[in-house]
């Protein structure tokens, strides 16, 4: 068996969170005939890369474009999921586009709100993940005081169901397992943010919105998180590209980094032949 030479991307700090995972998806290549190589994008000049295959967890889609435009090389996930899922705006539009449900939400460049912006509302950072910088805009003083603070670009969105939502992970095209997280103490339900999380099992409505947003933009590994407006219906909060897995390993007993790497091996394989 010839050996895959594969390069796997982070940020630095996300390199620093993630030691444990990154040594995981390292020891999972050795017995599926593939050797991975961590890099730090901070540290990498793309014209010497050298590699049969990229993982990249550094959400840089400049990178995953190169390596598959210059290099002709696979990347997992593909550039164009890494463009369009690290902006939450654009996944906004990417979705909406292709009919799929979500949050009516409002990009704001400028210093002032638009005059239509009236609480509640939920504000937020294109590009954040994990909670981060996300505030609940009850009533006019936290709409004003956000006015004032937050920086631009932001996004403004309808508030849906609080303290709920439910993280399902594809992987290969197919869902893999998904997790309902609730909080009684934050509007946001994050598990890093101390909120709940359990094991569930993604009901019809759920799998069918999954395969449409497959059929739209293929995921090699990713998580689509759902959200509930107050009637019950589903909207698609956002797309994760480099997901993270501290939820299943606590959960389950699966193993997503060895079986993320069991598919690229197969999927490595099926193009050798």
């Amino acid at each position: 068996m010839i050996r895959k030479n594969g390069i796997l991307l982070y940020d630095r700090a996300d390199a620093e969170r993630n030691r444990w995972f990154i040594q995981r998806l390292c020891e999972a290549a050795e017995p599926e005939g593939l050797s991975l190589r961590l890099c730090i994008r901070e540290e990498l000049c793309i014209s010497e890369i050298s590699a049969d295959f990229l993982i990249n967890r550094s959400r840089n889609a400049g990178i995953s474009r190169f390596c598959e435009e210059e290099l002709r090389i696979p990347v997992y996930n593909s550039a164009q999921v890494t463009d369009i899922t690290n902006d939450k705006y654009k996944t906004h539009l990417f979705l909406r586009a292709h009919g799929l449900p979500t949050a009516d939400t409002v990009l704001v460049e400028d210093a002032q709100f638009p005059r239509s912006a009236m609480p509640p509302l939920v504000a937020k950072p294109p590009c954040g993940h994990g909670g981060e910088g996300v505030r609940m805009l009850s009533d006019l003083y936290a709409l004003k005081q956000a006015e004032r603070e937050m920086p631009r670009p932001l996004l403004l969105q309808e508030p849906v169901q609080t303290g709920w939502d439910t993280r399902v992970y594809v992987m290969g095209g197919e869902i893999y397992a998904a997790v309902l997280r609730t909080s009684d103490s934050d509007f946001r339900s994050n598990y890093s943010l101390g909120g709940s999380a359990a094991l569930m099992q993604p009901d019809s409505e759920m799998q069918a919105l999954v395969s449409r947003v497959q059929a739209a933009l293929p995921l090699d590994f990713a998580g689509v998180d759902f959200l509930r407006r107050k009637d019950g219906s589903y909207v698609i909060g956002e797309i994760e590209d480099a997901v993270g897995c501290r939820m299943l390993y606590a959960l389950t007993a699966f193993d997503p980094a060895a079986d993320f790497i069991r598919m690229i091996s197969g999927r490595l394989l099926k193009c050798s032949k």
